[in-house]
């Protein structure tokens, strides 16, 4: 039950900030998104590769549960699999985006800032805008490393939902 406390947390952190930002930065009338929600499950959905392959070319799977700017701001939820010795190495950084994430399975290595963090079930993490990021799971884990990943995008530099996706 604890594990289900903390995710409607996480989501309601990641919303809210998307909201108050949307609110706080758009004139005239209101960009709310979407007209209609999701009910979905992992179960559900196709798993997808990231755009982050690993050092022997394998790709971050994820689970994308809500697409990235559906809600404006709110750079899409998912459920990220990250394999025994996979690596997203070196760090890197995004200026414009708070970056959240929630271990629910596996070990692995979290580095921010140049400082290493070991995470495992019930590990949360905040990502600023600018903090260097990488992960890493050891290749002698029996387990890959799931993680609920979400984040909210901030400032001048927003990206908004393509327009040749928008109907």
């Amino acid at each position: 039950a604890r594990v289900e406390y903390f995710l409607i947390l996480l989501i309601g952190m990641a919303l809210g900030a998307s909201l108050h930002s949307m609110n706080g930065s758009i004139s005239g009338s209101l960009n709310t998104g979407t007209a209609k929600g999701v009910v979905t499950s992992v179960q559900e959905t196709p798993v997808r590769n990231t755009v982050h392959i690993d050092e022997q070319g394998r790709p971050i799977t994820k689970y994308q549960l809500l697409e990235p700017f559906v809600i404006p701001n709110l750079v899409g939820f998912s459920v990220a699999t990250f394999l025994p010795g996979q690596v997203m190495m070196p760090p890197h950084k995004h200026e414009t985006m708070h970056e959240l994430f929630y271990v629910i399975q596996g070990d692995g290595m979290f580095q921010i800032n140049g400082e290493d963090y070991e995470i495992s079930p019930g590990s949360f993490l905040h990502i600023a805008p600018n903090e260097e990021h990488g992960i890493w799971v050891p290749k002698d884990n029996t387990m890959p490393l799931r993680m609920v990943v979400t984040g909210v995008a901030i400032g001048d530099k927003i990206v908004k939902k393509p327009a040749s996706s928008e109907k």
